[in-house]
């Protein structure tokens, strides 16, 4: 990785870089699954279902990017098509079925000043002939300030990079390369690197707003905002597809690694970065979803409040064949994968701890079944989960009874819990309280057993060794042999800070295990030490009594038989003296 990021080296040396990586990643996959001692696996983690693996092993074969940072085939026109078209810096309006080439920073900001003017560019198609440098511009001005002036066409990266975005207007709405995008739009094959996002409402690395669709397009860098603020769009109306943010995400409500609202749906995307919201819907990948999730996942940690979930916030439509591996903290309504969900979860699973104050699960927080018939199949989760009201392994709490109108029914079926922590599978039962209109209040005589039944505790990778004559824990050492990590990003771009942080932290994972099992062996050797000791005092005294002459034994015995029975004569006989002596007088 040091090699990859140094500058020098082209791309067929970057490849083989690539391949090298990709061997080593198999060779510790080996190692991680297959090291024994005394046919006992020293990395006995959870395994995951069948199930779960299909889905994680699609999502990291499908999701990788292969083609110079995308995960599709990004070039759409070849250099001779592009240098055909109309260079934007030689015309001052569109023409509707034109395409137009954009080759510098002046003509993408030329781009924004006229859709900005108002410029229609409803079916007119912008491409990019090459990576463009923004960092001369200190506060880039977003093209499409809000919807009545949005850019309306397509916009074509060609596979194409723009770096060094930055963006600084923390009192504006709409906010990213694109500010809004409106129905019909199109942005595709583009890659935004290294940007500093800084907005209001509805703010992304890519696109603030977009009610059209997003396509094969990333982001890396930070982006803050208030509320609807993602890694890649601030509020998506369209699709999302084929896209991934690996940047940090910090907001108040709506905010998400990918996407900070969703109400159209998102497919084969992933986000990596760290996300942060101070505001109700904090998600991975997506803060609230109304549309559809589907074939995503989240690696990145979520800290957020109310509705905080490892992968979506709240999610009100299907999330399917989808996870999450951060680790997830927020107050009420906290889940590893959805913090509130009101929709089917199907082919999912969680595995980072999750903590909260109330209605927390290691998968979801809250499951929602005031209306609807719900299904949750296939679902597993396997971190710690921590809270004070309502905490469940699974799921945090199931709300029922809204508003006093007739309950819809929620099926659990083929689920896994690890459940390290000893909670309930189901932490309760909660209804809506009509006269607050909001608030919830645990039911305590709710039936939970109704839904455990298609439920399976997984096997926890702790070990206790009993190292002592006491049945109390001093004479046990329990300790896990178990860690996860996960070395994916590397083969997305070998030379990216996103690679280098991968490998960082698996070198601390790995530290940190290390020094764990260190410690419980210090521990095993001291009890080991103290066990010797024992066994040779032992091994002592029962030498000693093998060891003993029996001859010199008997004598001796019988010695002190001898001289017993003397004293015992002598002092019969001085006994006897005095009443001889009277018989003679």
């Amino acid at each position: 990785i040091t090699q990859a990021r140094n500058g020098t080296y082209g791309a067929q040396s970057l490849n083989a870089l690539t391949q090298e990586a990709g061997a080593l990643i198999s060779e510790i996959k080996r190692m991680y699954t297959n090291a024994e001692y005394n046919n006992v696996s020293l990395f006995d983690n959870i395994k995951l279902p069948s199930w779960a693996e299909e889905v994680k092993a699609n999502a990291g074969t499908n999701l990788e990017p292969k083609y110079n940072g995308f995960i599709a085939d990004a070039k759409t026109y070849t250099d001779e098509e592009v240098a055909a078209m109309t260079k934007v810096a030689d015309v001052e309006s569109f023409t509707a079925g034109q395409k137009y080439s954009i080759s510098t920073k002046e003509e993408l900001a030329k781009l924004a000043t006229k859709v900005n003017g108002g410029t229609n560019t409803t079916n007119v198609e912008f491409v990019l002939a090459n990576d463009i440098d923004l960092s001369s511009i200190d506060n880039w001005d977003a093209i499409g300030t809000d919807y009545s002036h949005s850019f309306k066409g397509t916009f074509d990266g060609n596979g194409h990079t723009i770096k060094n975005l930055k963006i600084d207007k923390s009192t504006t709405s709409y906010q990213g390369l694109f500010g809004c995008t409106a129905e019909g739009s199109e942005i595709t094959n583009i890659g935004i690197v290294d940007c500093v996002v800084n907005g209001e409402s509805c703010v992304g690395g890519l696109v603030g707003w977009a009610d059209g669709t997003v396509t094969n397009s990333y982001a890396t860098g930070d982006v803050f905002g208030t509320s609807r603020v993602g890694g890649l769009v601030g509020l998506a109306k369209g699709t999302v597809t084929n896209s991934y943010a690996t940047g940090s995400v910090t907001g108040t409500g709506d905010t998400g690694g990918l996407v900070g609202s969703a109400s159209g749906t998102v497919t084969n995307s992933y986000a990596t970065g760290s996300v942060t919201g101070t505001g109700d819907y904090t998600g991975g990948l997506v803060g609230s979803a109304s549309g559809n999730v589907t074939n995503s996942y989240a690696t990145g940690s979520v800290t957020g409040t109310d509705y905080t979930g490892g992968l979506v916030g709240g999610a009100f439509g299907a999330v399917t064949n989808s996870y999450a591996t951060g680790n997830v903290s927020g107050t009420q309504y906290t889940g590893g994968l959805v913090g509130y969900a009101s929709g089917s979860v199907t082919n999912i699973y969680a595995t980072g701890d999750v903590s909260g104050t109330s209605w927390v699960g290691g998968l979801i927080g809250e499951a929602g079944i005031a209306y609807d018939d719900i299904e949750h199949t296939n679902v597993a989760s396997f971190g710690n989960v921590s809270g004070n009201t309502g905490v469940g392994s699974l799921i945090g709490s199931i709300l029922y009874n809204w508003y006093g109108d007739e309950d819809g029914s929620l099926t659990i079926s083929n689920a896994i819990v690890a459940n390290k922590s000893g909670a309930n599978i189901i932490g309760c039962g909660t209804y809506a309280n009509e006269d607050t209109d909001d608030e919830t209040v645990i039911d305590p005589n709710y039936d939970l057993t109704q839904y455990l039944e298609n439920i399976k505790t997984a096997k926890d990778p702790s070990i206790t060794l009993q190292v002592g004559i006491h049945g109390d824990e001093s004479s046990k050492i329990t300790f896990n042999t178990g860690f996860s990590y996960d070395l994916s990003a590397i083969l997305r771009d070998i030379k990216s800070d996103e690679s280098y942080n991968a490998i960082n932290k698996f070198m601390s994972t790995l530290s940190d295990k290390a020094t764990e099992l260190g410690s419980v062996s210090n521990r095993l050797e001291s009890a080991l030490d103290s066990i010797i000791v024992n066994m040779e005092n032992i091994t002592s005294s029962l030498s000693t009594i093998k060891d003993a002459d029996m001859a010199t034994e008997s004598s001796q015995y019988i010695k002190m038989q001898i001289l017993q029975q003397a004293s015992a004569t002598l002092l019969a006989t001085a006994n006897q003296s005095p009443s001889i002596a009277l018989q003679l007088i």
